[in-house]
Formats: C-alpha cells, structure tokens, sequence
C-alpha cells in the first residue's frame, strides 16, 4: 500500500513541474509558450500573457470607437431637434398662420370634415414642437454621459426616453431606439459601471 502512495506522490510532483494544454489535454513541459501537438498558447506563459494585453487593447480600441459613434448619431439628432423645435415654439403663431391660409390645407380639412381651428392648429404645433424639444433635450443628456463614460442606466434611460417621445417619426424613432441597443450593449465602456 505504501508503495501506491509514493507511486501517486512522485506523479504529483512531476505534475507540478509540467502543465497541460487547456486546449487538447496534452501534458506540456515548464516553460512552453505553445502546445505542440494543437498550437494553442499555454495559460500562463509569457506569450498567453502578451495575448491577453494585446486583446484588452484592441477592446479598449473597439469601445472608443462604438462611444465616438453614439456621440456623433446622438449630436446629429439632438443639435438639429433642438434648433427647429425652438423655432417652432417661437414662431408657433405664424407658422400655424402659414398652414391656415394654405388652399390645400383648407381642401384637405373639408374634404375631411375636420373642424379645426387655426387656433387648434398652433397648437398641435405647439404640442410637437415642446415634446420634440424634450426628445432633444433627453438625447443631449444621454450624449453628456457617453461623452463623459458615467452614468451607463442614465444614459439609456434618456436615449431611449428620446425615441418615444418622437413618436409621430416611424423613423426617429426606430433610430433611437438602434441607438439606446448600441448604448444597452455597450456597457463596458463607461468607466462607473464596468
């Protein structure tokens, strides 16, 4: 019985000096960078290590460049959103002026049998107008967090509060919302939440 005990011990040791693949199995001596029988790196040596760095680098590479992405689409909604729709709040009541006195207008409103009022017609501008500017105020907040890589949840709570109040765009939208799945999944490169 003693003899299986040493027998078990001298195997121990010897495992101690050699390692195996983590790929095939395959017992590799101290020291390997590869395994030879498949190729593959061996954990823990100098060359799995130099992979690992070199990976985390191209990640961090891939991130800046999903974060530069969502800035730019967030600023090219946001900035333009935000311009028109003061405009339109400013100048609600010529505008509204504008569409009133509009032959196409009024062929459309009595073809309908609508019954609106150029009154009821600033007003929807109003209307949209205000929920535009919050969709863009939202997309301006979410475009900070990314820019700043804080605040993960704020960010997409806020982008994709942007997208449902531009509901009467199909595809505003359906953009935002392809927008907030971007910032969903890209987690990893805000600093707080990683």
């Amino acid at each position: 019985m003693s003899m299986y005990f040493y027998t078990v011990k001298c195997m121990l040791l010897d495992m101690e000096d050699s390692k195996f693949c983590s790929s095939c199995g395959r017992s590799v001596e101290a020291g390997m960078q590869f395994c030879p029988q498949c190729g593959m790196v061996i954990s823990g040596s100098a060359a799995d290590v130099e992979f690992k760095e070199r990976q985390q680098e191209f990640n961090k590479a891939v991130g800046m460049v999903r974060r530069n992405w969502l800035i730019f689409l967030l600023a090219i909604y946001a900035i333009p959103v935000i311009i028109t729709t003061i405009v339109a709040l400013v100048d609600a009541s010529n505008i509204a002026n504008s569409i009133w006195v509009s032959d196409e207008f009024q062929k459309w409103i009595t073809d309908h049998g609508y019954n609106y009022t150029k009154s009821d017609i600033q007003g929807f501008i109003t209307t949209a107008a205000g929920l535009g500017l919050a969709s863009g105020i939202c997309a301006t907040v979410s475009l900070v967090f990314v820019y700043k890589r804080r605040h993960w949840v704020i960010a997409v709570a806020t982008c994709f509060i942007a997208a449902f109040l531009c509901f009467w765009s199909f595809f505003g939208i359906i953009i935002g919302i392809l927008v907030g799945w971007m910032l969903v999944v890209s987690r990893d490169i805000f600093e707080d939440e990683s």
